[in-house]
């Protein structure tokens, strides 16, 4: 095992104690010295802690990342001591055997790990990008949560016969949502509330007066009230967070700027997506250990030579799940680079899989265009090799036999 440190400390973390082990590396072969203190979670405590490890100069300190009881500890040794190296590593890696286990030996056992590097140290976002990264999760939640009002909101008209999702594709627009306000008012007419219609709507106003011939019991009047109310207050919170996230994006400019040329992200995504992995590609050793920490690379299980099904690699679930909605957007543009090679996955994937592979294919084009600083540009599509050319004449030959058809091919005198 490589010697990578000399004096490095492991730190057992709890809700309410951390059980701190400082291991120092003996030249002479014989054991190393550990020393290990208990403290209590609360910042004066574990600024003691800090000044502590700043005295026996320790080089590194290693952590799992268990729930969120790591954050406070983490921030306090990155203000008392910025000087120190903190590795927060994976708690699968640091699992041992089975047999006797305590808070004491487990804070040991991570000191030894780390001081001899025989574990990978995990992501560890800055104060800055972490302070981005809980607005863009939190408006991911409210989003959410617009969602599940607009949902029980369409419920509610249902149940009362209020046909308007039948007319109107968004119930909760500008029509929609003028008419289901004049619904609960009980002011107008039915004449005069479908005449509230806009734009395109204007000729669908004999449809609208017949969609909401439905009415509202007391009990629903009030749900909807309440509902409406609900969803009024999140879109409003999701503006204010999206006026927070554009002044934390001011210092990251450029880099949002490169990634908005790749299809499919805008202001919104590339935010979300810049939170959850920096803006500094050389964190990642390559654009494939990007895309396993994203969730998105294909995994692998593979005995005595035989693949097996293996599901894709759990990851960071929020930058999955902002980059295959990127990933959507882009292949249902009309044309273009995305949506051609998601047509082709498609016939061999299906859906599902074909739009993670997109995913992680944009991911990859990001780390590029993040790495080397340049903009996003489509790539040239090669003209398919001979090979290529073969199989796709096959299956489309056993295609058409299956159709009951008798094809014979031969190559044309112009095709290269």
């Amino acid at each position: 095992m490589k010697n990578a440190f000399t004096v490095a400390a492991g730190i057992d973390v709890h809700r309410d104690t951390v059980v701190v082990s400082v291991r120092k590396k003996k030249l002479d072969g014989v054991d190393d010295d550990v020393e290990t203190r208990t403290f209590e979670t609360f910042r004066d405590t574990l600024v003691e802690m800090s000044r502590w490890l700043k005295a026996e100069r320790v080089e590194v300190v290693g952590l799992e990342s268990t729930g969120v009881y790591w954050m406070p500890v983490v921030r306090v040794l990155q203000e008392e001591v910025p000087s120190l190296v903190v590795w927060l590593v994976n708690p699968l890696d640091v699992k041992r055997r089975a047999g006797r286990k305590t808070d004491r030996k487990d804070s040991q056992w991570i000191s030894e790990l780390v001081l001899y590097a025989t574990v990978a140290p995990s992501y560890l976002p800055s104060r800055e990008q972490n302070e981005l990264r809980k607005l863009t999760r939190q408006r991911t939640k409210l989003v959410a949560d617009q969602t599940r009002y607009h949902n029980r909101i369409l419920k509610e008209l249902e149940a009362s016969g209020v046909k308007l999702a039948s007319v109107v594709s968004d119930c909760l627009g500008k029509t929609g949502r003028a008419i289901i306000d004049a619904l609960l008012a009980k002011k107008l007419s039915l004449d005069q509330i479908a005449d509230l219609a806009l734009g395109t709507l204007r000729k669908k106003i004999p449809l609208i007066r017949r969609a909401i011939e439905g009415s509202f019991s007391p009990s629903t009047e009030l749900v909807l009230q309440q509902l409406l109310g609900l969803s009024d207050i999140v879109d409003q919170k999701v503006v204010d967070l999206d006026q927070q996230i554009a002044v934390l994006m001011k210092a990251n400019a450029p880099e949002q700027a490169l990634a908005n040329t790749i299809p499919g992200l805008r202001d919104t995504s590339s935010a979300a997506i810049l939170a959850e992995c920096g803006t500094d590609m050389s964190l990642f050793p390559s654009s494939k250990h990007l895309s396993a920490w994203a969730g998105l690379s294909p995994g692998s299980n593979e005995s005595a030579g035989k693949p097996k099904p293996a599901p894709a690699r759990q990851g960071n679930k929020y930058l999955r799940t902002i980059v295959v909605q990127c990933a959507w957007s882009a292949v249902r543009m009309k044309q273009g680079f995305w949506p051609t090679v998601f047509r082709r996955l498609c016939s061999r994937l299906g859906p599902k899989k074909a739009i993670v592979a997109i995913a992680r294919k944009m991911l990859v084009a990001l780390f590029h265009v993040l790495a080397d600083n340049v903009p996003y540009r489509e790539p040239t599509q090669t003209p398919p090799s001979e090979q290529q050319r073969t199989r796709l004449a096959r299956r489309l030959e056993a295609k058409l036999n299956a159709l009951g058809y008798a094809v014979t091919l031969s190559p044309a005198a112009d095709v290269s």
